[in-house]
């Protein structure tokens, strides 16, 4: 009986039990869809032209903080899903990151990994699982949060970089930035007095 039950739940959870990075899901989140905007979404303009937004429902485990998606300006369609948990050292942050390591490794068996970083000292500050056309990237940094210098492990979906994917999404995000900068100026010009200019 309780077998049966478990399976039932099973077939009708959320597509959220069946996620997989392989799909382009990460954190309750998809690659390539639109973001749906709430009214206390809170959009942050990157140096790229592009809005980071922590995600306000993500589906993610207790232990990590925060979920962070970098959009396109307009349509809001998610480029990088992004799973973030901040250390008061970098040791307490080594070891979360080692334990995700290992899940990850275990969960995507197939995905190859390796591709690491290295630091100034020799030591290991990222590390990527690739399987095309995805890439996970699992990266150490030392950080600013709430005016403290702390450590921040983060793990990244997006795509193999020059992969076609990761290409239509940026091709998206330009067009996009030029289409806003164009409304911006014709919205300029029909809204001001421009007599004799």
């Amino acid at each position: 009986m309780p077998i049966r039950i478990f399976l039932m739940l099973l077939f009708v959870m959320p597509g959220v039990v069946y996620a997989d990075a392989g799909d382009g899901d990460f954190m309750g989140y998809r690659l390539g869809s639109e973001y749906k905007r709430g009214p206390d979404t809170l959009l942050e303009l990157t140096t790229t032209g592009n809005f980071r937004i922590t995600a306000e429902q993500p589906v993610k485990p207790a232990d990590v903080a925060q979920v962070t998606l970098l959009t396109t300006r307009e349509t809001l369609t998610i480029g990088y899903i992004s799973a973030e948990q901040w250390f008061a050292s970098e040791a307490e942050a080594r070891d979360f990151g080692r334990r995700y390591f290992e899940l990850l490794r275990a969960k995507y068996p197939d995905w190859p990994h390796g591709w690491e970083v290295m630091d100034a000292q020799m030591n290991i500050v990222e590390v990527n699982f690739n399987q095309a056309p995805h890439n996970l990237r699992l990266r150490l940094t030392q950080d600013n949060r709430a005016g403290e210098s702390m450590w921040r492990f983060s793990m990244t979906l997006g795509w193999l970089p020059e992969s076609a994917e990761e290409q239509a999404w940026r091709t998206k995000s330009v067009n996009e930035q030029i289409a806003g900068r164009r409304s911006g100026k014709d919205m300029l010009l029909k809204e001001s007095d421009i007599r004799g200019l």
